[in-house]
């Protein structure tokens, strides 16, 4: 199953993100968390003290080429590589990622520990100072979502900031997409913005809200008064252990946490546990978006008609054994 985490920047997203994949973590499944924030926070909460070097994260040229190889397989549809694009289907001929110690994505572009799995997007390298944009980086990200299998294990996602999603196939690649809200009227903003496009994108029955940094009934006040109450699941209070664990930097234990929080944690594992994962209609999305892709003139004037790339008999259950 998939879960990613969204919201403004600052809104705490990373922070909920680690804490419930340290939760996860603890349930015995095999876990892989990735940070695709350009702002790379996440490993720390994971209890990861290295930092993942450049060309192991996954944007970076390296580990992008190696990827791209390994997943298109035997897949003919790909003519060459460069026609590996964001949108790009699996087919049955392709490979897939499987979460487990002999993946040979996961051994190489991931920090290892018990059943957990980290990998990082990557941020910019110096060549691309004044000179790319993020959503590049995040084009190896759409390709891993879309080729991993995920029955029986998690994939939990520390998501770009804002509606940047929207832009590509990310918004779309998850069975739940919790937007973490500040009681504030930014956050307001940023959750009207986002649920606007999830309506326009046929997404929003996959959208959740938590309210964070809580310090008040005012503050749940706020949010239920502003916020369709049916899509607050909770509120998560602002927590002193975690401000000290800012402050000190010491190993973060997630049983020292405030039990309301802990609850709210229980609480999100128990709606993300009920739903029932869509794969082929995710399927069925991804070649819509596809063909809405390489339809564009500057797309099929750089590299041909890939409209062929759709194998319409596919279904991942071919394949996930």
């Amino acid at each position: 199953m998939r879960i990613a985490f969204v919201g403004k920047g600052g809104s705490g997203k990373t922070t909920l993100a680690a804490l419930f994949t340290n939760y996860l973590v603890k349930k015995g499944n095999p876990v892989l968390a990735i940070d695709a924030d350009i702002n790379m926070h996440m490993g720390e909460l994971l209890g990861f003290n290295e930092q993942i070097p450049f060309k192991k994260q996954l944007s970076s040229p390296e580990a992008t080429k190696f990827i791209k190889q390994y997943l298109k397989g035997k897949n003919n549809r790909i003519k060459e590589l460069s026609q590996f694009r964001k949108t790009t289907p699996p087919t049955r001929d392709s490979n897939f990622i499987r979460i487990s110690e002999n993946d040979p994505i996961i051994n190489n572009f991931s920090l290892r520990k018990q059943n957990l799995a980290f990998m990082v997007v990557g941020t910019y390298d110096l060549d691309g100072i004044g000179a790319s944009c993020y959503h590049n980086n995040l084009a190896i990200l759409e390709n891993l979502l879309s080729h991993i299998l995920d029955k029986d294990c998690y994939v939990v996602v520390d998501m770009v900031a804002g509606t940047d999603a929207f832009a590509n196939t990310l918004h779309f690649q998850f069975d739940l997409l919790v937007l973490v809200i500040e009681p504030t009227r930014k956050g307001l903003e940023v959750f009207r913005q986002y649920y606007e496009l999830a309506k326009s994108a046929g997404i929003d029955t996959q959208i959740l809200v938590i309210g964070n940094k809580i310090r008040s009934q005012e503050d749940k006040t706020f949010l239920l008064e502003n916020i369709p109450n049916k899509l607050i699941l909770d509120f998560f209070s602002d927590s002193n252990y975690l401000r000290k664990y800012e402050q000190k930097g010491d190993k973060f234990d997630l049983e020292s946490l405030e039990e309301s929080n802990l609850i709210v944690l229980d609480s999100l594992f128990s709606f993300f546990s009920k739903i029932k994962p869509d794969r082929e209609m995710r399927l069925k999305k991804l070649y819509e978006i596809h063909k809405k892709y390489v339809a564009q003139d500057s797309i099929k004037e750089r590299f041909g008609d890939l409209s062929d790339q759709i194998d319409e008999s596919f279904e991942y259950s071919q394949v996930d054994k």
